[in-house]
């Protein structure tokens, strides 16, 4: 008989499937609270805080999750407020169904206090998430002062008073719901309002549709919805990245998977009971004249700077508004807005039609080349025409822009040759422009043109470069009269650029169209007629047959969208002409062009323009009130004359990408669309994993089946890293090789005696101590039998001997332990670096924790005590034949030699001006165990070191470092400990190299007093820096 599993004394009882659901969906409301208590400090500092209450740890959340909160929250108190303002003889009830911590109640209470009076506001939620509020509101006196007559009880109505309730209901429950609605108001005479942001849509969706329409039945009531949107199928990134959150934290969204779209809410309501329904999608709403002001729109500008409006408005059109009412006779509080399906565009003109193609229309296919590891991803960056190497044809960089974690100053390398993918280090240029993104790059000739671009919103840069192909190398030029990003160039021919309007800082847009050239440098043109508004990211590209035109004609293109200073996209399209440039006063003309079927297609904000053959090729970017379906992502345009016809080009992408921010050029007969990424809200980032190559329609590319397929297809060749901080350091004085010096061995056999060594805050190597029998234990069969062969293991995998973190010449794999020892034992680059197996983001490693079947062979010696009390981390190191990358700790460490051997370069602090180390960043490129005997390395002091198994080297703070095997497999550990009693950076430090806080606050300080210069002339600013800079350096 089998013995029945029973619940052993003293713990509490396993939760069911259910439970578990619903303690997930609870526990979405707590992100929910920090975000708009994020939202409520910045953008409302002159009204009265309610989350406060509710968030023990405030968050400054980032502009967009700032933003998007805002427009939510928006989009309820317009609701509401109408809701309250409107006359009505009735009581008026506000329900918020599935409150979770939201003050709704009292920021109407305090906001709209003659509205509100007489009104009941009512929360439900959870039962248990509802004690929890109640406990709140009881203990704050600014929360419960501002309620009368409260009672509080144990049943389904937990906090009773005139002016607000409090019910523990589960939703679901529609018996008790209608009982416990029915206990604290009269429903026949009373004016309700049902509110549901993003609550109801965790429920299973017929006990929504159940609840939807129980509301429905209610003598008089309204329902206000707000939920997400999937409005271009699962498939598309944002949507794919936003269900992936929810499904892992289990918090399935129910309803957008039946009802995906505005027109399926529509009809679900209506199905429900409801005939008159309002429906707008967030980014509709953003620029609707009814809901925000021009005002309200600026002055959000004024609190944080903000330029991620792509993302913006992909969050947007992810998530609706939604007002419903039973009957046609109450006003509608929102005009219904249809947004057409993709079959309403079958009018407009293909663009294989314009080039003759017989019927049926071809599509094109989209050639993918996946990216290796991490290389590739990078928005907002642009492309300029590089020479191949040898005699392959002309190659494609893409420079600068956002990378993985940080803007870059590398380009990443494209051709249509079979090169396999390498990292290569610097070569030509000795000085590069800085790292930034939303800058311009303009062929013209054999240079290319760099202008403007950004950091941070608020920090535009004047600069301008001239790429040289040939000689690979850049040239600084006449900077902007003003800072500038988010503009648009294009060649007009002769080595002429001209540049749009654009961004100046996060408040300021341009009004100055620009002429360049290399003798007259940077022309102001004069405008004849009527000015199009000024606009940022707009499509701005000139359509000249050839840019090499003789200039003294006038030279025509097409402006069309971008985002005007009311913070909206633009529809309009106008056509120019530039004239005069000869005569150094060059002039252009804009005519408006009228409306066009598919004009909105092209009036967008952030999209690529390419002109070939008479047509203009738009790719990627976000149009206005609705997201691009997938198959007008590509649109085809003819100029003619005055005209504009649209055509769709239908796409046959695999997999799907996200056209924000890519890099597109042309590249002979085929269109390269390059990285691309997008932040999908708090949902995660998504990142483009690949290039997709596509032949021009009117090329001769091959045709098979009904389809055109690109003839050849490009791929990412390399990256190639900046060298500028580099090649820009200061010149030895000797240019003979540096002479090594060999670390010292040291018997300790006191704790004295390793204090001695702490103070001398030199490197030296530690012998004949006890370690433990790992010494003679830890073989690759022993550690694969305790720590697990099967246990997965994150390592890095080199394409190289010596890594390289700047350019990231490695991947991190997760691999077997067992596999990943036995392909050491091969000779293949791995290395791993443990982190800590329960939270490796966040908590250093602790071999006594992370690898406890193994801990306990090794062993400080007691005479290091010091070490073991004030421990950091003790990561344990395992490696195959590849060199870790010139770096320096600033927690000072002991590495303790297991297995096999190695040699370790260390170089003294002072040494950093030498190497190569960018500011801010504890890791060089330069490979100094090649470089060791050359020039660049003169007058630098290296120390060596060779180890042994036994043997410990102690690592001063700030000792410059990098280790190469000398035989096999490498086994270490390495114990990182404080030995500063103050001023390691604040938070998490998890692998011990964080600079010290002094140094952090340093660099802020010093962006500070640069930006304090930046109106003044070059040759000013430079002096009075220079000035700055002696005088920091005499303090050293």
């Amino acid at each position: 008989m089998r013995e029945s599993k029973r619940q052993l004394p003293g713990r509490p009882a396993a939760k069911s499937k259910a439970q578990l659901q619903d303690d997930s969906i609870m526990g979405t409301n707590n992100s929910s609270i920090v975000s708009k208590r994020s939202v409520e400090r910045l953008y409302f500092p002159n009204e009265a805080h309610f989350f406060r209450y509710f968030v023990k740890k405030p968050q400054r959340r980032s502009p967009l999750i700032n933003r998007g909160y805002w427009l939510r929250m928006k989009a309820i108190d317009h609701v509401v407020r109408q809701f309250l303002e409107k006359d009505s003889k009735k009581q008026k009830v506000v329900i918020n169904l599935g409150c979770g911590y939201d003050p709704l109640p009292w920021q109407c209470l305090e906001r709209y206090p003659a509205a509100s009076s007489g009104v009941r506001f009512i929360d439900i939620d959870y039962r248990d998430l509802m004690l929890k509020k109640r406990a709140v509101v009881q203990s704050i006196s600014e929360l419960n002062s501002m309620l009368t007559n409260t009672e509080v009880s144990d049943n389904d109505v937990l906090l009773r008073s005139d002016q607000y309730i409090q019910v523990g209901c589960d939703l679901r429950d529609l018996g008790v719901l209608d009982r416990v609605l029915g206990d604290v108001v009269d429903v026949t005479k009373c004016s309700i309002l049902f509110t549901a942001e993003v609550s109801i849509t965790y429920m299973n969706v017929e006990a929504a549709d159940a609840l939807i329409r129980w509301a429905g039945g209610l003598p008089e009531a309204r329902f206000c919805l707000l939920e997400q949107l999937i409005p271009d199928g699962e498939d598309h990134p944002f949507s794919r990245t936003m269900m992936a959150h929810f499904d892992k934290l289990r918090t399935t969204l129910g309803a957008v998977r039946k009802y995906p779209t505005e027109e399926a809410q529509q009809r679900r309501f209506e199905g429900l009971g409801w005939s008159n329904v309002s429906v707008r999608n967030l980014w509709q709403l953003w620029s609707s004249p009814d809901f925000t002001t021009v005002e309200e729109r600026i002055s959000l500008d004024r609190i944080e700077p903000f330029d991620e409006w792509e993302e913006f408005a992909l969050f947007g059109c992810h998530y609706f508004l939604l007002v419903a009412e039973p009957t046609s006779e109450v006003t509608q509080l929102f005009s219904l807005v249809i947004i057409p399906e993709p079959d309403t565009v079958q009018h407009l003109e293909n663009i294989l039609e314009l080039s003759d193609v017989p019927e049926p229309a071809f599509r094109l296919e989209a050639k993918f080349s996946e990216y290796t590891k991490s290389h590739g991803l990078r928005r907002f960056a642009a492309a300029m025409s590089i020479k191949g190497n040898g005699r392959s044809r002309g190659r494609k960089g893409v420079f600068g822009g956002m990378g993985l974690t940080t803007r870059t100053d590398s380009w990443d390398e494209y051709g249509a040759d079979h090169a396999e993918f390498s990292a290569l280090d610097p070569q030509g240029s000795a000085v590069v422009p800085s790292s930034r993104m939303c800058h311009t790059i303009t062929d013209s000739g054999g240079v290319s043109l760099l202008v403007g671009g950004r950091t941070s919103p608020d920090n535009a840069s004047r600069e301008c470069w001239l790429f040289h192909r040939w000689l690979n190398t850049w040239e600084r030029v006449d900077d902007l009269p003003f800072p500038l990003y988010r503009h648009q160039a294009t060649s007009v021919g002769d080595g002429y650029v001209l540049i749009s309007t654009g961004r100046i800082d996060s408040q300021t847009i341009s009004e100055e169209y620009l002429v360049w050239n290399r003798y007259s440098g940077w022309m102001k043109c004069g405008i004849e007629g009527t000015r199009p508004p000024p606009s940022y990211g707009a499509i701005f590209v000139s359509t000249a047959a050839e840019p090499s035109v003789n200039l003294s004609s006038s030279s025509d293109g097409i402006l069309a969208g971008g985002i005007s200073n009311n913070s909206c996209l633009v529809e309009q399209v106008w056509r120019w002409e530039l004239s005069g440039i000869y005569s150094q006063k060059p002039m252009i003309q804009f005519h408006k062009l009228p409306n066009f079927n598919g004009m909105q297609l092209i009036t967008r904000f952030g999209a690529s323009a390419i002109y070939r053959r008479g047509q203009l090729y738009v790719t990627g970017g976000v149009i206005k009130e609705r997201i691009l379906k997938s198959s007008e992502e590509i649109c085809g345009f003819n100029i003619d004359g005055k005209s504009v016809s649209v055509g769709v080009i239908r796409l046959d992408f695999a997999p799907r990408p996200l056209l924000i921010g890519p890099t597109v050029f042309a590249a002979g007969s085929s269109l390269v669309i390059t990285g691309g990424s997008a932040v999908c809200f708090s949902f995660g980032t998504f990142w483009n994993k690949g290039s997709y190559t596509i032949a021009f329609p009117d090329s001769n590319s091959e045709h098979v089946q009904g389809s055109v397929k690109a003839a050849e297809t490009w791929r990412l060749i390399r990256t190639v890293a900046a060298e500028g901080r580099t090649k820009a350091l200061e010149t030895p004085i000797s240019t003979s090789p540096a002479r090594i010096v060999s670390v010292p061995r040291a018997l300790v056999e006191t704790a004295a005696d390793f204090n001695q060594i702490l103070e001398s805050s030199n490197p030296a190597i530690i012998e004949n101590v006890d370690i433990g029998p790992c010494l003679t234990k830890w073989t690759t069969e022993y550690l694969k039998e305790k720590i697990g062969s099967e246990r997965e293991v994150i390592v890095h995998e080199a394409t190289t001997q010596h890594m390289d973190f700047n350019s990231k010449n490695f991947g991190y794999t997760t691999k077997r332990f067992g596999n990943f020892m036995d392909q050491i034992q091969e000779g293949q680059r791995l290395y791993l670096r443990s982190l800590s197996t329960d939270k490796p983001s966040e908590q250093p490693a602790d071999i006594s924790k992370d690898f406890s079947s193994i801990a306990p062979d090794f062993q400080l010696p007691p005479e290091l005590a010091v070490v073991t009390e004030n421990m950091h981390s003790s990561p344990l190191r395992i490696s195959g034949p590849v060199n870790m990358w010139l770096h320096y700790d600033v927690m000072a460490n002991v590495y303790c030699q297991i297995q096999g051997s190695k040699r370790v370069l260390l170089f003294p602090p002072s040494d950093v001006r030498h190497l190569g180390f960018e500011p801010g960043s504890s890791s060089s490129q330069i490979n100094v165990f090649e470089e060791l005997k050359s020039p660049r390395l003169a007058g630098t002091s290296p120390h060596e070191a060779l180890l042994q198994p036994g043997d410990i080297l102690f690592l001063p703070s700030l000792w410059l470092h990098t280790a190469s095997p000398t035989s096999g497999i490498n086994i270490a550990v390495n114990v990182f400990f404080r030995s500063l009693s103050a001023g390691y950076a604040a938070g998490k430090d998890v692998y011990g190299n964080r600079d010290l806080q002094a140094y952090e606050k340093g660099r802020r300080d010093i962006a500070r007093i640069v930006k304090s210069f930046d109106n003044l002339p070059r040759d000013v600013r430079g002096f009075y820096l220079q000035r700055l800079a002696d005088e920091l350096k005499d303090k050293v």
